[in-house]
């Protein structure tokens, strides 16, 4: 089941891209002479209007075939059917409207991505109270008389609502003196430390830091699909009582044991609905730097609060987290063209399928999410300067416009064959990624 909902969500987003071409092509009332969803032969199909709607044989893509993109189109006017469109080529209309047609597809991803953040962040995001579990010997915090149990409400002035925003906070703020309140009214003034962090691109980076940690029940959230804890016989809502006959008291406490066994099998004892289960785990090995570490693929409860946002907050947040997100996937493809990022991190249509199911699987929040960051790969992807993609469309158009001469058909006919083979290069890269991925790893 979870399988045919993530190729929906692929076919959704495939309809979402070629829609924004779509409707700009009709806006700028260039004659569409097909809609389809896939490429190759017609599985499925209807005529509408002037338009055939159409589902194809390959779920790879999609098009949307405008009439005057291929130069042949406008030669032969006898057909009946062509006779009355003089002037609704893509070759007719303006160079400006034909740059709104190509960037339609990754406009309307973009769109759609702010759109589902919005939501999310309008219904409520799971998160922590901005608690303080433990606090670091000798660090800023206990400096300052901070202390655990003590809940924080403001950070110079800005509201904090939950751990994510108060660990944000301090995180962009390093050697800084922050002002922070008490839900009593006390305030502490802190200086706030460095640390470095590796993000996701591998690189580390100086942050913020007080000492203070978040202190979470042993409570399984999530185990991933066809990872060690899921593999064991570990559900989610299951509490993690000991480990090796040894008592735990909260995931510091689970993420400690796993991390320091790698490839060690270990006897866990869970509460589940009342009763005690014996589960044997073996966490994965997995490199850290220099180290080898436990990995089991289980992570904790979401939250115990619900953080709502306002309604035009939400809209903000989901623009900035389209940014963000769109910023991170640029530069992670830079990153693979300079060689700084593995080239087994790129993955297809098979980790996209898998990855979506096993969203689905960890609820329709966690799915909706998803979809959002794929809708920002699809737009960022068709804007690389390639031929064939939209972005290598909107070069050319950039060029034509900038010299004010239109770039000889058989040229373009050229790069667009030289950007058609890295393509189906890329592609069958990728392919050989999630294949080794799923079966010789």
């Amino acid at each position: 089941m979870t399988i045919l909902i993530a190729i929906g969500v692929l076919a959704f987003l495939v309809f979402i891209h070629e829609l924004g071409h779509f409707i700009f092509a009709k806006l700028s009332n260039v004659y569409v002479e097909k809609f389809s969803i896939g490429f190759g032969p017609k599985v499925f199909g209807f005529k509408y209007g002037e338009t055939e709607y159409l589902i194809s044989a390959i779920p790879l893509g999609g098009y949307v075939k405008m009439y005057g993109e291929n130069p042949d189109d406008v030669k032969d006017m006898e057909t009946p059917e062509l006779q009355n469109l003089e002037g609704r080529a893509l070759t007719d209309v303006n160079r400006f409207k034909r740059a709104l047609i190509i960037i339609g597809g990754p406009l309307f991803n973009f769109l759609l991505a702010i759109a589902i953040f919005w939501g999310l962040f309008a219904s409520g995001i799971p998160d922590y109270k901005a608690q303080i579990g433990t606090v670091d010997i000798n660090s800023p915090a206990e400096i300052a008389g901070l202390k655990s149990g003590d809940i924080i409400v403001k950070v110079d002035n800005e509201n904090i609502q939950s751990w994510s925003e108060l660990s944000s906070y301090i995180a962009i703020n390093p050697n800084k003196n922050i002002e922070i309140v008490l839900d009593d009214g006390t305030v502490k003034n802190v200086t706030t430390g460095v640390m470095d962090q590796t993000n996701i691109l591998n690189e580390t980076e100086p942050i913020g830091d007080i000492g203070i940690n978040l202190v979470l029940p042993p409570i399984i959230g999530r185990a991933v699909p066809d990872y060690p804890a899921n593999k064991a016989g570990l559900l989610r809502d299951d509490i993690i009582i000991s480990i090796d006959n040894k008592s735990i008291s909260d995931w510091n406490g689970v993420r400690d044991v796993i991390r320091a066994n790698p490839d060690q099998e270990l006897s866990v004892k869970v509460e589940r609905n009342d009763k005690v289960v014996d589960i044997k785990l073996t966490p994965m090995e997995s490199e850290e730097g220099e180290n080898l570490i436990g990995i089991a693929g289980v992570s904790p409860i979401e939250g115990n609060i619900l953080v709502n946002y306002g309604f035009f907050e939400s809209l903000k947040l989901g623009i900035i987290r389209t940014y963000d997100f769109s910023k991170l996937i640029f530069v992670s493809i830079g990153k693979l063209i300079s060689g700084s990022v593995p080239t087994d991190q790129v993955g297809g249509p098979i980790m996209i399928v898998k990855t979506t199911a096993d969203s689905a699987d960890s609820g329709f929040g966690s799915l909706l999410f998803f979809v959002a960051i794929i809708s920002i790969n699809l737009a960022v992807f068709n804007l690389l300067p390639i031929p064939v993609l939209d972005g290598g469309h909107l070069l050319i158009l950039i060029i034509e416009s900038v010299t004010r001469r239109k770039i000889n058909e058989k040229i373009i006919s050229g790069f667009q064959t030289v950007g058609l083979v890295l393509l189906l290069l890329l592609m069958a890269f990728a392919f050989y990624n999630d294949i080794s991925k799923l079966f010789i790893n």
